[in-house]
């Protein structure tokens, strides 16, 4: 099994020799104000020739109406914010395919562009790709989360989160700030197992809880599964039969 340390490190990928870095906590939220055009309900659309583009493709596409230009200037800060440089040069090749030059050494092309989501969305533990199924099968996965949401009960804002780290791991907000994002969140998740797990086992210890049989008591270094945005959402059948059948889709 190999064992890749690039995130916890806070390292750069590379794609043809252009370094894709993970976002630091201080430039989080330009990082999520720019990633808004990967998120476009691209393979929603009915136009068979716009589900066949490619997302950058698509993307420029879109750029060229008047009222979507701010996507072409939202890709033009996530770019500059990954590759941490303002050396940025768009023109076409040969075929007439977009070409992105970096620093005049490195490139993206479409093919790149898939895997730079990609990897953008894993180095910053945040949804980059376009997995929308339809504008009804949308609507119910988002009213779902929502009671979802509502029945656990409100988690601190990004705001709060940031105090609270610096109050347990006692750092200062500078060093908070030059984390990155993917540090900043793997170790909230750590230290809040770390209290659950301390709290549990001195209650037992101390004879103030009991368990059953069998149950497992979290420990300090459980693994921690990474989880997907739609891992606690569940949509009854009825749901699903009339989503798919309005989109036309028969179950057999």
């Amino acid at each position: 099994m190999k064992i890749d340390l690039d995130n916890v490190w806070g390292d750069p990928k590379f794609i043809n020799g252009v370094p894709i870095y993970p976002v630091l906590m201080k430039d989080i939220l330009n990082l999520y104000e720019a990633t808004t055009c990967l998120l476009i309900p691209k393979n929603s659309m009915r136009d068979p020739k716009v589900i066949k583009m490619s997302y950058l493709s698509f993307l420029i596409e879109q750029g060229r109406y008047k009222e979507n230009e701010h996507l072409l200037d939202k890709l033009d800060n996530l770019l500059k914010l990954i590759t941490r440089t303002d050396n940025i040069d768009y023109h076409l090749d040969e075929k007439n395919k977009l070409v992105i030059s970096i620093d005049g050494d490195g490139f993206i092309k479409d093919k790149d562009f898939e895997k730079i989501r990609e990897i953008v969305g894993i180095q910053n533990l945040i949804e980059t790709k376009d997995n929308s199924l339809g504008s009804d099968f949308d609507k119910a996965k988002a009213k779902a989360k929502m009671d979802i949401s509502n029945r656990k009960g409100q988690m601190a804002d990004l705001e709060q989160q940031i105090i609270a780290y610096k109050c347990i791991q006692k750092v200062s907000y500078e060093e908070i700030k030059n984390s990155t994002i993917y540090q900043f969140k793997k170790e909230i998740e750590r230290i809040d197992l770390i209290k659950s797990a301390d709290i549990l086992q001195s209650a037992q210890y101390n004879g103030m809880v009991s368990f059953k049989e069998g149950t497992k008591i979290p420990h300090w270094l459980d693994y921690i599964k990474d989880k997907s945005p739609d891992d606690d959402l569940v949509l009854s059948k009825e749901q699903l039969d009339q989503i798919s059948k309005k989109n036309g889709l028969v179950n057999k």
